[in-house]
C-alpha cells in the first residue's frame, strides 16, 4: 500500500495492462494522467476521446514526455488512421488497448495508489436531493464514533488537513483515488462522499471499495444528460448494486419512503444483500416515533433496528429528518453505538447553503438554500411555511443549458407554496435569461400567486428584502453555497448570502 506519490515499473504495467500493441513497456512510469496539460516526463497517459477532445492532445502528451499510452480498443482505428501520430506513439512510447477505458482508468488509479479505499470505510451517498447534508451528517457521525472521517462532495473536499472548495460533486477517477490515498496519509479512517449520477454513468468510481452505500430519493433532474427518468434511475442504481473489487458487497441504506428506493430495497433483498431501510412507514427499520420539527431544530425519538434512540439536531425542516434517518442508518451499518450516532447528529451545526439562515435584525427571516429541483424546492418551502407567521417571499430561477422540463414545474411549486415570488436568474450560462424566465412563468402564473420578474439576481434579492416585513420569510433558492454565477461562458463572483447581507444592511438604514 502506497500513501505518497508512487512510481511503478514495467512489472506493474504487465500486471495491470494488456500487452503492448506497439512499442514496449518502459522500465518505469512516474505519474498517471488523463489530461495532456498535466503530463510530466515519464507519465502513463490515458487517451480519453469525448466532448472537447482533440487528437492534438496526444501529441501534447508526447511532447511533455509521456512514456506509455493507454486507449480504448474502439479508438484504435482513429489512431491507426493518423499514420504520423501512430508512428510517433510506437516509436517514442508504446500503447495498450483496453475494452472499457473509463472503467480501466478507475481500476488503474486504484492500483496506482495501492488500493487506498480498501483501507478506509468509504460511505457513498447518491440521490437527487439530500446528498450534501447526508454526507456532512455521516462525516459527523463517523467522527463521533471514533472514525476520523474525510468528505468528498459538492461543497468541500476534506482529506484530513484542511477543507478546500470542491470543483465538482464527484471528481474524475484519478483524482478520486488520489484523494483516498491522501486521506490515508493524513490518518483518516473513513471518507463520506457524494456520488453523482454522472460519475456513476461514466464509471468514475471503478476500483473503489465501498463499506456503505446510501440512497436518498429520486426526482426529476439532469434529464438534459440522462434523457429519461428510468435511465437516471439506472445510473443511481449502479451504486446500490455495487460489487467491490474483492467481490464483497457494501451494506445498503435505502429510503423506502421514495418509490425508487422501495424498488431498490426489494431488489437488494432478493439478491441477499444486507439492507437497512428508513422512512416514515411502519415497515421502515429506522423511523421516527415522536419527533418535533421546527425552525430551531429537530428533536425526538427514533425507532432503529437496535431499539429506540433520542436525537437533538439544530437542522431545520422535515426533509432534514429524512437525512438524519439516513445518517443513523449509515452509523448502524458501520457498527457504531446509538450514543455515538446521536452525538454525531447533535454536533453538526449546519451545512453551508442548506437552509442557511442569514442574520437579520429586521424581524424577518432570510434563508439561503441550494434547492434547484421542483421536489427540493417543495421540501424547502414546505419546511418554511409552518414556522412563518407572515408571508413567504421566494426568490428563484432555473439554470441555463440544463433540463428545461423542470422549469414550469418549479414555477408551479414556488407559486403554490409562496405568498410572493421574485422570478430571477440562476446560472443562465449561454441561454438568454429572459427566455428561461419565459419557460418558468406558465407554471407560476397558473397558481395565481403575485410575482415580479427581475432577471438580475442581485436586484431580485434586494427587491425581495425590500418587500419583507416583520414575521415574513425571504427564501433565496437555487445556488446555496455557490460563490459564483455563470453568465455566458464567464464565471463571476456571486454569493447569495453576501448579497442578502448587503440588502439587509441597506433596508435597516
Amino acid at each position: 500500500m502506497r500513501h505518497d506519490r508512487p512510481t511503478h515499473d514495467k512489472h506493474w504495467l504487465s500486471l495491470n495492462l494488456p500487452p503492448p500493441v506497439c512499442g514496449r513497456f518502459p522500465e518505469k512510469v512516474l505519474s498517471l494522467s488523463d489530461d495532456s496539460r498535466q503530463v510530466e516526463n515519464g507519465a502513463l497517459f490515458l487517451i480519453r476521446p469525448g466532448e472537447g477532445f482533440r487528437w492534438e492532445f496526444v501529441d501534447e502528451a508526447l511532447d511533455r514526455g509521456a512514456s506509455y499510452l493507454v486507449a480504448d480498443r474502439k479508438a484504435f482505428a482513429e489512431i491507426d488512421s493518423r499514420p504520423a501520430l501512430s508512428s510517433r506513439i510506437c516509436e517514442s512510447a508504446g500503447l495498450s488497448l483496453v475494452e472499457n477505458l473509463p472503467r480501466a482508468v478507475g481500476q488503474l488509479a486504484s492500483s496506482w495508489w495501492g488500493f487506498p479505499s480498501s483501507f478506509l470505510k468509504v460511505i457513498g451517498v447518491t440521490g437527487t436531493n439530500g446528498k450534501t447534508t447526508s454526507s456532512f451528517l455521516t462525516r459527523s457521525v463517523c467522527r463521533a464514533g471514533g472514525l476520523p472521517c474525510g468528505l468528498i462532495g459538492t461543497v468541500v473536499f476534506d482529506v484530513g488537513h484542511e477543507e478546500t472548495e470542491a470543483p465538482q460533486t464527484t471528481p474524475g477517477a484519478i483524482r478520486i483515488q488520489s484523494l483516498f490515498a491522501e486521506s490515508l496519509r493524513n490518518g483518516l479512517k473513513s471518507v463520506s462522499m457524494e456520488v453523482s449520477s454522472h460519475a456513476l454513468d461514466q464509471d468514475r468510481l471503478a476500483g473503489t471499495n465501498f463499506s456503505v452505500v446510501h440512497f436518498t430519493n429520486l426526482t426529476r433532474d439532469h434529464l438534459d444528460y440522462h434523457r429519461t427518468m428510468e435511465a437516471y434511475f439506472e445510473a443511481k442504481r449502479k451504486l446500490l448494486m455495487w460489487e467491490n473489487p474483492d467481490g464483497s458487497h457494501p451494506v445498503a441504506v435505502v429510503h423506502t419512503g421514495d418509490e425508487y428506493g422501495a424498488r431498490l430495497a426489494k431488489e437488494l433483498e432478493r439478491d441477499g444483500r444486507r439492507v437497512l431501510t428508513y422512512g416514515e412507514g411502519a415497515d421502515a427499520m429506522i423511523r421516527p416515533l415522536r419527533v418535533d420539527v421546527g425552525l430551531s431544530g429537530i428533536r425526538g425519538t427514533l425507532r432503529t433496528s437496535r431499539g429506540e434512540m433520542s436525537i437533538d439536531s439544530s437542522l431545520s425542516g422535515h426533509y432534514n429528518l429524512q437525512n438524519i434517518l439516513g445518517a443513523v442508518g449509515c452509523g448502524e451499518a458501520l457498527g457504531l453505538s446509538m450514543e455515538k450516532i446521536a452525538e454525531g447528529i447533535h454536533s453538526l451545526p449546519g451545512v453551508p447553503g442548506r437552509f442557511e439562515r442569514v442574520d437579520s435584525p429586521t424581524g424577518f427571516s432570510v434563508i439561503v438554500d441550494y434547492a434547484h429541483t421542483d421536489d427540493a424546492l417543495s421540501n424547502l418551502l414546505s419546511a418554511v411555511r409552518p414556522v412563518t407567521r407572515g408571508k413567504v417571499i421566494t426568490v428563484f430561477g432555473c439554470g441555463g443549458d440544463r433540463d428545461r422540463g423542470k422549469r414550469p414545474r418549479m414555477g408551479s411549486v414556488a407559486g403554490r407554496l409562496s405568498d410572493f415570488v421574485v422570478l430571477t436568474s440562476d446560472n443562465p450560462r449561454t441561454e438568454n435569461p429572459e427566455s428561461i424566465l419565459d419557460e418558468i412563468e406558465p407554471g407560476l402564473r397558473e397558481t395565481g400567486t403575485p410575482y415580479v420578474r427581475v432577471s438580475d439576481r442581485k436586484s431580485a434579492i434586494f427587491e425581495a428584502i425590500r418587500r419583507a416585513r416583520p414575521g415574513d420569510a425571504v427564501v433565496i433558492a437555487g445556488k446555496g453555497h455557490e460563490n459564483y454565477q455563470i453568465l455566458g461562458k464567464q464565471k463571476i463572483h456571486f454569493d447569495d448570502r453576501e448579497i442578502a447581507r448587503l440588502a439587509l444592511a441597506e433596508s435597516s438604514r
